[in-house]
């Protein structure tokens, strides 16, 4: 559900430009011919700088060399980097933002990194939004699923809606977005560990399809299958990633005094599928069949050192 309406802001930011910033960008700048949107990405200076940046002005985005320029004439900054970097990123960008711009953290970070960003943003005047994006981006653009939550939710909702984003008032309290997030990681990734671990060692035995076929009948909604080449796939992608976002959701648990036995075994798995070069067996992003997904898996390491 999105609030109603608000005026269309002077100018966008997007702090990374990685896989949900360049489709985000792409959807908006479709729907919004005319609106500027700034970006800043420490990869625009590096070994693949050249080509990010060609992709930036296909999307007629401007590339900044710095992170205060990239904020300084935005009313909404977007912070779409990796968990680890969320803290640092708000650090840099502190000194130059000021009150009336909204700074939203999109990072699949626990709470605690949440309210680590907003304590070293509060001399900015800025307001600190917690956002929680609940799909994947590339399917949906800037209308993917965004749960938002901070002091000035209603606010900054209603000028997300006004460009077209698929935006949750989820109430004031800052954490809230990111905990849902998390939650949903330990459900979702962690049976995407438990497809890595299955698929894995009944490679070995040549026995993934019939394995994967008499789930069937415990579990008959699910398309057993194709949730496995579709999550085993995830893995090849964006492993590294959604393995950090694990050791996210361990952290958060720690810090309500919950020992992350799954969430961290969880974290590990991925971690090792991550490592095994399962993209090369992908077709279009993914696996096309279950028997290519157990080419994908057959004979790699399946120790988790």
């Amino acid at each position: 559900m999105t609030e109603p309406q608000g005026s269309e802001p002077r100018g966008l930011t997007f702090i990374g430009f990685g896989e949900a910033a360049k489709a985000m960008v792409a959807g908006l700048r479709e729907a919004h011919p005319a609106l500027p949107i700034h970006l800043y990405d420490i990869g625009f200076a590096g070994a693949g700088g050249e080509g990010l940046c060609a992709q930036a002005a296909a999307l007629q985005a401007q590339v900044h060399d710095s992170l205060g320029a990239a904020v300084a004439g935005s009313d909404i900054v977007l912070s779409t980097v990796v968990a680890n970097a969320a803290v640092a990123v708000a650090e840099g960008a502190a000194a130059h933002l000021k009150p009336g711009q909204f700074y939203i953290d999109l990072n699949s970070a626990a709470p605690a990194t949440k309210q680590r960003v907003a304590a070293v943003l509060e001399t900015s005047g800025c307001d600190v939004l917690d956002g929680a994006i609940l799909s994947p981006v590339p399917k949906h653009r800037h209308k993917v699923p965004i749960l938002l939550c901070g002091a000035q939710v209603a606010e900054a909702t209603a000028k997300l809606a006004a460009l077209g984003f698929n935006v949750e008032n989820g109430g004031e309290t800052l954490g809230a977005a990111s905990a849902t997030k998390m939650l949903r990681s330990i459900m979702i990734k962690g049976v995407e560990a438990l497809f890595l671990e299955c698929v894995a060692a009944a490679s070995h035995f040549g026995a993934t399809e019939r394995v994967l076929v008499s789930l069937q009948p415990s579990l008959p909604g699910l398309d057993w299958p194709e949730r496995a080449c579709y999550l085993t796939s995830r893995t090849a992608l964006h492993g590294a990633r959604r393995a950090a976002e694990m050791s996210e959701a361990s952290a958060m648990l720690r810090d309500i005094g919950m020992e992350p036995m799954m969430a961290e075994a969880a974290a590990r798995r991925i971690s090792w599928g991550a490592e095994q070069g399962l993209d090369a067996g992908l077709v279009d992003g993914s696996f096309p069949t279950v028997e290519a997904m157990e080419r994908a898996f057959a004979g790699k390491d399946r120790s988790t050192g």
